[in-house]
């Protein structure tokens, strides 16, 4: 990319190195295949602005971004742009829980959307900041979009079932909050993902449940609905470490 760059010159051109301003390197051909598709049909400045958007969202997220993001999220946006323009609006169900549980990715979706309200002089609906949050789990992570979504819903659920249990009493103040939150967001993505779980220390499971078994007993309960959904026991380890950031995060100890 860089201006003039097509002034005047025909199709195998080449371009000399000098003149680029910035340089995309797809390393996976049928990334290629569609970005080169999507890309002939979406407006150049749009597709501009998405590129510099994920430069911005991969440097304050700190984290590499999967390169399947320029076509999925370059896709999204010119959509959702064209979307306004014909009247058309799709919300988005799970707007609450992703400004709740990915607040930097849902910075950089606000971010998004002040940036496209200015330059295209389109203002886009508040939920779609979620959307785009979305998007960036799904390339930080390298998941499909479908398993970021029942990520964010299973968290909701398990932070429903600790919010309306009578005994435990979740305080979002607390400074292990924020750390329970990640502990159930990896361990929902490990279980979607059905990455392998190496096994631990069985003598520090039995004594985790032994040392809080109410905590330990809260954990198994909290887990049922993402071990239903994903088909997979968690290990004892696994129940174990929750236990203990259980036993943090609330208020009051048992």
């Amino acid at each position: 990319m860089g201006k003039g760059l097509g002034f005047g010159v025909k199709a195998g051109y080449v371009i000399p190195s000098g003149q680029a301003e910035k340089v995309f390197c797809i390393a996976d051909q049928g990334n290629m295949e569609r970005i080169q598709s999507l890309f002939s049909s979406l407006p150049q400045d749009q597709v501009e602005f998405c590129a510099e958007l994920i430069q911005y969202a991969s440097s304050f997220l700190g984290r590499q971004l999967s390169e399947s993001i320029y076509y999925t999220l370059s896709d999204h946006i010119c959509f959702a742009i064209r979307r306004v323009h014909e009247g058309m609006a799709f919300p988005n169900a799970l707007h609450t829980e992703v400004r709740l549980f990915y607040p930097k990715e849902y910075a950089v979706g606000c971010y998004a959307l002040s940036e496209i309200a200015h330059r295209f002089q389109v203002q886009l609906p508040e939920d779609e900041a979620a959307s785009i949050a979305l998007h960036l789990l799904n390339a930080e992570y390298e998941t499909s979009l479908g398993i970021a979504v029942q990520v964010t819903q299973m968290l909701s659920q398990m932070l429903h079932i600790l919010e309306h249990n009578p005994v435990f009493q979740l305080n979002r103040d607390s400074l292990y909050f924020d750390e329970l939150i990640v502990h159930l967001k990896f361990l929902a993505l490990d279980q979607f993902s059905r990455n392998p779980i190496p096994s631990g220390s069985s003598h520090f499971a039995n004594l985790i449940a032994q040392e809080f078994p109410q905590d330990y007993q809260l954990a198994k309960l909290v887990v049922q609905p993402l071990e239903e959904a994903s088909g997979l026991t968690l290990t004892p380890e696994q129940l174990a470490y929750l236990t203990v950031n259980l036993h943090r995060v609330h208020s009051t100890h048992f």
